[in-house]
């Protein structure tokens, strides 16, 4: 039994879940869409929005107090390795999201299933994206 036990295994260990979280959080920073099963999408739900909430607070700080925004672009740094997705998520991502309290992305389901094991697919964006010129016949 599992009680008290928190997040899902995905049938990885350790290293190959947090690696396969990290990417998955950046494919969404620098795509703000991404293809993927449902299993993991709601995963790595709980992970992005602690970041974007992290993000949102780097931010509110960058031109009031410096020593403040060092300190969260440092926390948020050991998690996202990338300096330029680091900065990306701070500078724009973060004031797209500011007015919301939470929920920074939602899970749509795909109707295909995904080739190999079957899994129910999802596309996960985020709720405040802004729609490129591509996107505009999807929606």
């Amino acid at each position: 039994m599992r009680h008290k036990v928190a997040g899902k295994k995905l049938g990885a260990d350790t290293q190959h879940r947090l690696a396969m979280r990290r990417n998955l959080a950046r494919a969404l920073f620098l795509h703000s869409r991404i293809v993927t099963t449902q299993a993991k999408a709601k995963a790595t739900r709980r992970y992005i929005d602690r970041l974007i909430t992290r993000a949102r607070k780097a931010h509110a700080l960058k031109n009031t107090d410096r020593a403040a925004y060092v300190h969260q672009l440092r926390i948020l740094g050991r998690e996202i390795h990338d300096r330029a997705i680091l900065h990306l998520l701070v500078d724009k991502i973060a004031p797209m999201c500011e007015d919301r309290p939470g929920g920074y992305t939602r899970i749509i389901r795909d109707s295909k299933n995904q080739l190999g094991d079957n899994a129910p697919r999802v596309i996960w964006e985020f709720v405040d994206r802004p729609v490129e010129d591509g996107d505009a016949d999807q929606e």
